[in-house]
């Protein structure tokens, strides 16, 4: 560890610098500074103590790191990855959950068994929901994947780790009919919500509510009629540069009525920036508050239950307007590739285990088919 120290001529104090070398469990550099020492003996006993302090902590053996210890590093990693309201959540989790639970334990000393225990005993503690049991599991499983890339740990206790089994939520979907009505008959609606054009928008394009509330004008090519979908809207309502995962960054080819819907309600936003002049927040959203600032997510699903409500329609998550599309989509036969990447999903397996409960329909029109075309 090197160092050096030096006067500061404009305080006339005298500070101390010095190299602690690559952080053991991160392999980060470390520089270290300290300053007002009134002397310059004052900041070399300083420096020497620090050094000192530093190679204990350092000299003690890795296999002696606590659990806790290393989530302390690995959750600060994290939170460069992972955007302010996801971390929150993880760090929830990590200091009501897993530390209680986890944290005592020797990095290198846990066992399978003891992970496994740990998912047993949230199992049975009922204030848990299957989801919410497998979310904390991959917590965890994520931070010991990382001591093994690390060389922290041999092997990855978390592996074949057994899990309760999820239960499929019912996807509620609006019917043909009333997908028809909601389009039509929405307008009619006395001070029509500014967020309708958002609706539309999920309608036509089964995209995601981050993705349309992040949906920028310049996004839209009006000529080629496609939507290209390159940042969202967080639940914080921040903007976020790309999407979901890479996949989610796509281009949406989008029908002739919804270019019309997209065409009148631009005009309506060109007046109010005219209106509201140099206080208008021109972030180029397409849906946005009067004044151009980005929409509240919470407040957007709001206006869709309050507008669904006054029509009479059957209540909906907004997120199933994206199920309602791919349902659609999957009844009028389009093919399922096709509408796994208009939806940005990571594989078909993904749409097909989603939209599973659409299948045996398809099933069906498929026997009708080889019924009439082949002879017997």
């Amino acid at each position: 560890m090197k160092g050096s120290i030096n006067k500061d001529n404009k305080t006339g104090k005298y500070q101390f610098i010095f190299d602690a070398g690559p952080h053991p469990l991160t392999g980060k550099r470390r520089q270290i500074k300290r300053r007002g020492f009134e002397s310059k003996r004052q900041a070399m006993d300083a420096m020497t103590k620090l050094k000192a302090e530093i190679l204990e902590n350092e000299l003690v053996d890795l296999t002696q790191i606590s659990y806790e210890k290393y989530m302390v590093e690995w959750l600060q990693e994290r939170k460069n990855h992972l955007q302010d309201s996801t971390f929150e959540i993880h760090s929830l989790f990590y200091r009501n959950v897993i530390k209680p639970r986890l944290g005592h334990l020797k990095l290198q000393h846990i066992a399978p068994i003891q992970i496994q225990k740990f998912v047993n005993d949230l199992v049975n503690d009922t204030s848990y929901s299957e989801h919410t049991i497998h979310l904390i599991f991959r917590i965890v499983s994520a931070s010991l994947k990382k001591a093994k890339i690390l060389k922290l740990i041999k092997d990855n206790p978390a592996t074949g780790i057994t899990l309760p089994k999820v239960k499929r939520k019912e996807i509620r979907v609006w019917s043909l009919d009333q997908v028809n009505f909601f389009v039509n008959e929405a307008k009619m609606i006395k001070r029509l919500t500014r967020c309708h054009i958002g609706f539309i928008i999920s309608i036509f394009t089964g995209m995601r509510q981050g993705e349309i509330l992040g949906l920028r004008w310049k996004d839209i090519d009006f000529e080629e009629q496609i939507i290209f979908v390159r940042q969202t809207l967080t639940q914080n309502a921040e903007i976020k540069t790309g999407a979901k995962n890479l996949t989610s960054v796509r281009s949406i080819h989008i029908p002739n009525k919804l270019i019309d819907e997209l065409k009148i309600y631009r005009r309506q936003v060109i007046q109010e920036k005219l209106l509201h002049g140099q206080g208008y927040h021109d972030n180029d959203l397409v849906v946005c508050t009067g004044d151009g600032k980005p929409i509240i997510p919470r407040n957007f699903r709001k206006e869709f239950y309050n507008l669904t409500a006054k029509m009479g329609l059957p209540k909906i998550r907004f997120h199933d307007l994206r199920h309602t599309h791919a349902t659609i989509l999957i009844q009028q036969n389009i093919n399922v590739k096709l509408i796994s990447e208009r939806l940005g999903h990571a594989d078909i397996e993904t749409t097909l285990n989603t939209y599973s409960h659409v299948l045996p329909d398809m099933q069906k029109s498929v026997s009708d088919k080889l019924d009439k075309i082949i002879e017997m």
